[in-house]
């Protein structure tokens, strides 16, 4: 039967195929995951596991929790709480082939710089997290980096944990040691180019068709059968 639920899924689905066009081969938004996934991805390797209509809801209340998370960024900077702030910042780094958007690049009133990358979960979500998630450590690390290298100042790194229901916070600043990790990551992923690297392997025997992240991919079946 048709309904609105299928209307906002279709809807959700087509802008999510059109999204952001990447400009280089490996993308910030994937450089925590698992090698061989974000080789499909570069690869455009048609997935077996395609993301379900319903899940692109997910994806559309981070963007509205960014978008709030940014007007406060914004109002900061007016009332003098920031010296700047600027959202949605593009950043490229040649020599690996990499590209990716910063959520939010501020500079504070003691003229620190930092980097602010956003995830919305729940606040049962929010129950389970105790410190800050790899992947996106890794992924606003490399962001601070690339910003280090182009400002020439110190620009450090800062992940935003944001539960969609009340806007409760949990904030973790990152250690510089990340930004080694964000490196070797890429350095494995241009030691390996176009060939398919290998996957991940089990976990004491565990199936890793249940285990995360592969229970999650989009190449699942491509990739374990």
């Amino acid at each position: 039967m048709s309904n609105f639920s299928s209307i906002l899924d279709g809807y959700l689905a087509r802008k999510a195929e059109v999204g952001r066009p990447a400009v280089a081969r490996w993308r910030g938004s994937l450089l925590g995951a698992c090698i061989r996934q974000q080789w499909y991805a570069a690869e455009k390797v048609e997935p077996s596991n395609p993301f379900p209509d319903n899940l692109y809801r997910i994806f559309e209340r981070g963007h509205a929790v960014a978008e709030v998370l940014n007007k406060a960024g914004k109002d900061a900077l007016e009332a003098g709480d920031l010296l700047e702030f600027q959202e949605e910042v593009p950043v490229l780094l040649p020599q690996f082939d990499f590209s990716g958007n910063v959520d939010a690049f501020v500079k504070w009133p003691d003229g620190r710089r930092e980097v602010w990358e956003y995830k919305s979960t729940t606040n049962r979500g929010m129950q389970y997290i105790r410190e800050v998630k790899p992947e996106h450590a890794v992924q606003a690390s490399i962001y601070a980096h690339i910003l280090e290298q182009e400002a020439g100042e110190p620009v450090e790194a800062r992940v935003i944990y944001a539960a969609a229901e009340d806007f409760k916070l949990l904030e973790f600043r990152l250690d510089r040691a990340w930004r080694d990790r964000a490196l070797r990551v890429l350095r494995v992923l241009e030691y390996y180019g176009k060939r398919k690297p290998p996957r991940l392997p089990s976990r004491r025997g565990k199936d890793m068709k249940a285990e995360w992240p592969c229970k999650g991919c989009q190449w699942l079946k491509e990739c374990r059968g």
